[in-house]
């Protein structure tokens, strides 16, 4: 998660908007490392937990499912 949100700050800096994805299981350590990184207000959507062992179906649906809040942050980004 770390190296995401500072990947994300990276491209943030060179005008690029950005959606860190994350579960729902590291959502807290997504924050922490945000605020840690300087950016408290890091656009992040959650994706439900796990993803490992899913078959490649369910993956494509709970990508189906996140699609609408990252183009609403990305849009929010402008």
């Amino acid at each position: 998660m770390s190296c995401s949100l500072h990947d994300a700050g990276a491209l943030e800096a060179r005008g690029v908007p950005t959606v860190t994805l994350c579960t729902e299981a590291f959502m807290d350590s997504a924050a922490a490392h945000a605020r840690a990184y300087g950016r408290p207000t890091a656009r992040v959507v959650a994706v439900q937990h796990p993803l490992a062992a899913l078959p490649p179906a369910a993956v494509l649906a709970r990508a189906e499912a996140i699609i609408e809040p990252i183009i609403s942050q990305l849009l929010a980004a402008q």
